[in-house]
């Protein structure tokens, strides 16, 4: 038994298929829509990407005084274990 699932297949009497009509275009509002939806998006990201920015150039500061806090107390370490950063070769104390 075949199954009636009330498709209609339009052509004209040469034997061609009717293209369908064109869907209508959406309305002003929901284009307005999209547009304020693909905006948003936009702003949020480019806030996003200042704020990371503005976050790694606070730090920057601190990374340095922290690396440079850190070579400062490496080098003291040094001088009171009494060696330096030289490579000696040969019979030497090591």
């Amino acid at each position: 038994m075949a199954k009636d699932d009330k498709r209609i297949i339009d052509m004209t009497l040469e034997g061609e298929f009717v293209s369908p009509p064109p869907p209508p275009a959406p309305p002003i509002g929901a284009r307005l829509m999209v547009w304020a939806i693909v905006a948003m998006v936009l702003i949020v990201a480019a806030a996003i990407v200042a704020l990371t920015f503005w976050f790694v150039v606070m730090l920057l500061p601190l990374v340095f005084a922290a690396a440079l806090i850190a070579y400062v107390a490496f080098r003291y370490q040094m001088w009171r274990a009494g060696r330096s950063f030289t490579i000696r070769r040969g019979p030497g104390r090591w």
